[in-house]
């Protein structure tokens, strides 16, 4: 739970209350937001600290959307006889009820300020995440130091991203703040794996949004697992993509009775996190099918706009969030297409590759209805290296890995590039794949260098673990005019030269620990030099007059 009274108001909105089976679930649209007593002038009533900072930093907007209801509007609704409030959606201007039958929509429908009610009760055939497999033989780990961690298990799939590269300068997630939505997350509050975040309090909240309260320790498993391919810290077995982060941890999916009331759910939760100040969202979750064939996702709805989810989550990256999404496991199925919330627009929807980097056979496909590539990125999802829940480690398959995988990644390359906003990061990663000359519906754009454009200050507290555990690298002169010598304690292996927009101008291979580079056919200016060495990766910043 959030420890701030400014978003209390948001707490308030989540009315849990304990519902018989008989009774029926509507969905209540409004017209407006008018009469509302908060204003955009006075976020702080409703919007943490965090919250407004984040919105201030990349130039948002506080809109009507971040009002929330108009608490007059659910007094009302919830006024009528045997109807229950259960929550409320700010950015859907909407609250869910329960009644025991259909005889209050008529008073409910005739408020002059209720635009629609819609039936809730949705029963899901496919979720698209069940696919998912695992193994427990036992495995000889690949125990190599790199950037001064043992990853174990997840050593290739962290270099697959070239994201050691930045865990070598520093960059581990430090300051960053991540929202896991998933289904549960079991015994994460006494598995060894993850001692080293609750020791330093970096779970700042959980909340269950499926029952009530804000313990999700005792349900299902996946969303542990997810959690270990970010957070995990367990030198020598696992260690994840954003070890130093802080996260929330919420339970939005229910297992056990599959309901549209999951995507709501989400919603409430992905507002929560907005309100707490949340930089980075990854869920593992997809909805397609469900029992009434007339309230179905079909395909021709995977628009980014028609389901309520992935409204959602384009509202989250509107308010400047980074949402990652996995694509899902369906191809080859009935379903092979993407579910939601991944055909949303704004977001980064993640396929799953193997250790080779090619395109798992299950990871779900695009386009989306109106002809968007998707996904738009993939990682590790074949045979990824995941977190058991009593400490030990086990490869796993899904896009319910790959993706976590990538969103830690992202957050520490956005920790390194704070300047972008969550859209830049996104398009960047896309501009720096494998596949990025030709994108395609499988593996989108294919799988990003995290490190292809060098960050230029390593976080405060590092400096001195880059100095004590790299090798000695000499740089001159710098400025530069027609030539740099360079000189390092291991072998350099290859250099490239990059400018400050990416693009690679210069790329060589050395093999030798001292060599001199021409630089006459250089524009004057600032680039980086990465150099990569037969065990780490350097970045250094240079001037060309």
């Amino acid at each position: 739970m959030v420890n701030n009274k400014k978003i209390l108001v948001i707490v308030l909105s989540f009315i849990f209350t304990s519902i018989s089976f008989s009774q029926v679930k509507f969905w209540v649209k409004f017209k407006n937001k008018t009469g509302t007593p908060y204003t955009t002038v006075n976020p702080s009533a409703y919007l943490s600290t965090k919250a407004i900072n984040r919105r201030t930093t990349y130039n948002i907007a506080i809109d009507q959307l971040d009002l929330p209801v108009n608490p007059s509007y659910v007094s009302l609704v919830d006024a009528i006889s045997n109807v229950t409030i259960l929550y409320v959606s700010k950015w859907l201007n909407a609250c869910v009820i329960s009644i025991p039958n259909t005889t209050p929509l008529t008073a409910i429908n005739a408020l002059p300020f209720v635009q629609s009610s819609t039936q809730a009760n949705r029963y899901k055939i496919d979720l698209i995440k069940v696919d998912e497999s695992f193994s427990t033989t036992n495995y000889n780990l690949e125990k190599l130091n790199v950037a001064g961690y043992n990853y174990g298990g997840a050593l290739h799939q962290t270099k697959q991203l070239n994201l050691d590269c930045l865990h070598n300068q520093g960059y581990r997630g430090q300051n960053m703040t991540i929202a896991v939505l998933d289904a549960g997350f079991k015994d994460v509050n006494t598995n060894p794996v993850f001692d080293s975040i609750r020791n330093r309090g970096g779970i700042l909240g959980t909340q269950d949004f499926v029952t009530g309260g804000t313990s999700v320790y005792e349900d299902d498993t996946h969303g542990a697992m997810a959690f270990s391919c970010m957070a995990a810290l367990k030198p020598g077995f696992i260690i994840g993509t954003a070890p130093l982060a802080n996260y929330y941890l919420f339970r939005t999916e229910d297992v056990s009775t599959e309901t549209i009331s999951e995507e709501y759910n989400w919603i409430r939760a992905a507002e929560y996190a907005d309100s707490a100040g949340v930089d980075v969202i990854s869920t593992s979750l997809g909805y397609t099918t469900f029992d009434n064939p007339a309230q179905s996702h079909n395909m021709s709805q995977l628009d980014g706009k028609t389901a309520p989810m992935s409204i959602a989550a384009n509202i989250a990256a509107r308010k400047g969030i980074l949402v990652v999404n996995s694509a899902g496991n369906g191809n080859g199925s009935s379903w092979p297409k993407i579910s939601v919330p991944a055909d949303a627009d704004s977001i980064c929807t993640v396929g799953a590759i193997d250790s080779l980097s090619n395109v798992t056979s299950f990871s779900s496909i695009g386009p989306t209805s109106d002809g968007r590539i998707k996904p738009d990125l993939c990682a590790r999802g074949g045979n990824a290296w995941v977190a058991t829940t009593t400490g030990g480690v086990m490869p796993a398959n899904g896009t319910s890995f790959s993706c976590p995988i990538l969103a830690g990644a992202m957050a520490c390359f956005w920790q390194a590039h704070k300047t972008y906003n969550n859209i830049k990061v996104i398009d960047t990663l896309k501009t720096n794949a494998t596949f990025s000359a030709t994108p395609n519906n499988s593996i989108g754009w294919g799988v990003p260098n995290l490190c292809v454009i060098p960050a230029i200050n390593p976080p405060v507290g590092i400096q001195k673990f880059a100095k004590e555990n790299l090798p000695q690298l000499t740089v001159w002169p710098n400025p530069a005019k027609d030539f740099i010598t360079m000189n390092c304690s291991d072998e350099i292996k290859t250099v490239q030269i990059i400018n400050l927009i990416g693009q690679i101008e210069l790329f060589e291979t050395i093999n030798s620990t001292t060599t001199t580079l021409n630089f006459k056919k250089l524009n004057s200016g600032t680039y980086f030099i990465k150099i990569n060495t037969n065990k780490n990766t350097l970045v250094r910043k240079i001037i060309v007059e």
